[in-house]
């Protein structure tokens, strides 16, 4: 281990250079303010109801008291148990009072003098071969038709039947059993039947992929120049003779990546920032308005799977995310290490680029045409898992133990390439100015020393 002794000194030197740099101060400040300000429109925005929502007000039940009377000794009726529909905004006015000891002409008249004037009475009573429910709506009554009365009547009637049915001897679980709903729909085989979720299975990874790639090519570029420029000046000789190439190597690529994690890191969190803000700017403007964050994860989990956006997934799903950073950044490294003259740089930048493009066109296209098969290999593959594992752990679709291993794979190839890498830069400290060739690598590679 001492061959990565200092590799913190150059990392202190390198992140303080390039975190302090006003060009780098200025682009993750603006990018910041713009991706809390474009949050928290698109919440407000998402959050205004329509014009039918504005005019529409919300309706009631009119009759907010039903005294029920039962002559046909029925028995206890649990209302509130047994109508499931009083659980709705719709009857949340309505009271259920049972009564007894009185006749019909009784209960109508005291529904008559409710004093609210939005009370009916609700007989139940035994006929021959049956059981009728009859709603008593007053006469002075101006604000109840027959027609809200007959619709409180209906209710109880569901309560009578249920009741009805436990007198005959069923057991609760019998009768449970039988009164259970059959609810119908149509699917089209084979077809998402919610756009939503089509466009997270199928464009999230695009976008996650182009984000990555930017990312990978912005600051691969910058460790590939660093590492080359300073490769073929004599700065390399004095650096040598103070510190082994994998530290040197280390230091830069890992406070570049420190560096673009940083950035990235106060970019996710501005967004956060401004979907809460919105949310509670949308709670205030339209009461009753729930959070756009948390509104969507409740889809995602109801429509992609439980595990969807857990914290733990989204944990590991950030840390795969920054060791897949790291393992192309030190693979940039590499390439940098090749280079000997400063025009070979754009040609070993290939090394860095092309295994990008290729994963990533991978990832995308075995998501988009369902190759389960090739996503499973992916996922064991370095260059491949950053394109797809943390969008797969975020939406569920692998577990956490895949998680772990697609993880612990990234970093075991980090460092073998970080080794590889600096025995190459050192290696090629004896061709500076020469062109390097194939033979020259897999010589360095073969010497033991």
């Amino acid at each position: 281990m001492n061959k990565f002794k200092g590799w913190k000194s150059v990392f202190s030197f390198n992140y303080k250079q390039s975190a302090s740099s006003k060009s780098y101060i200025a682009v993750t400040t603006l990018v910041a303010v713009i991706l809390i300000a474009a949050a928290i429109l698109i919440s407000v925005l998402a959050a205004k109801p329509d014009k039918e929502d504005d005019i529409k007000e919300t309706a009631y039940c009119e009759v907010e008291t039903a005294y029920v009377l039962d002559l046909a000794g029925m028995g206890e009726i649990r209302y509130e148990e047994w109508i499931p529909a009083l659980s709705e905004e719709y009857y949340q006015y309505l009271t259920i009072v049972p009564v007894s000891q009185m006749t019909v002409e009784e209960l109508q008249t005291m529904a008559a003098k409710d004093e609210n004037g939005l009370a009916v009475g609700v007989v139940i009573n035994r006929a021959e071969n049956s059981i009728e429910v009859t709603a008593v709506v007053p006469s002075t009554s101006e604000n109840i038709s027959l027609m809200d009365g007959q619709e409180v009547a209906d209710l109880i009637a569901i309560a009578v039947e249920q009741a009805r049915f436990l007198q005959s001897g069923l057991s609760e679980l019998q009768f449970s059993q039988i009164n259970k709903q059959v609810v119908l729909s149509v699917a089209d085989a084979g077809e998402e039947t919610n756009v939503v979720v089509y466009l997270v299975k199928y464009l999230a990874p695009a976008i996650f992929g182009l984000v990555l790639y930017f990312l990978l090519l912005l600051y691969g570029q910058q460790i590939n120049q660093s590492v080359s420029v300073e490769k073929t000046s004599k700065l390399v000789e004095t650096l040598l003779t103070s510190l082994h190439p994998y530290a040197l190597l280390t230091g830069k690529v890992f406070a570049i990546v420190a560096t673009a994690m940083q950035q990235f890191f106060i970019w996710v969190a501005a967004l956060i920032i401004g979907i809460f803000a919105g949310g509670m700017i949308s709670e205030s403007v339209y009461p009753g308005t729930e959070s756009g964050l948390s509104v969507a994860i409740e889809f995602m989990r109801a429509n992609i799977g439980e595990s969807a956006f857990s914290p733990v997934a989204v944990v590991l799903a950030l840390v795969t995310f920054c060791c897949g950073f790291l393992f192309y950044c030190v693979l940039s490294g590499m390439a940098g290490s090749m280079v000997n003259r400063p025009e070979e740089a754009a040609n070993t930048q290939s090394i860095f680029t092309l295994p990008i493009v290729i994963s990533w066109l991978v990832c995308y296209f075995g998501t988009l045409m369902e190759k389960e098969s090739l996503l499973v290999v992916a996922r064991n593959i370095p260059f491949t898992i950053p394109f797809c594992v943390p969008v797969d752990l975020l939406t569920g679709a692998i577990g956490i133990g895949q998680g772990l291993l697609s993880t612990a794979i990234l970093l075991v190839f980090s460092v073998l390439i970080i080794m590889l890498s600096g025995r190459i830069y050192k290696g090629l400290v004896l061709y500076t100015g020469e062109k390097v060739t194939l033979k020259n690598v897999i010589g360095i590679l073969k010497n033991k020393n």
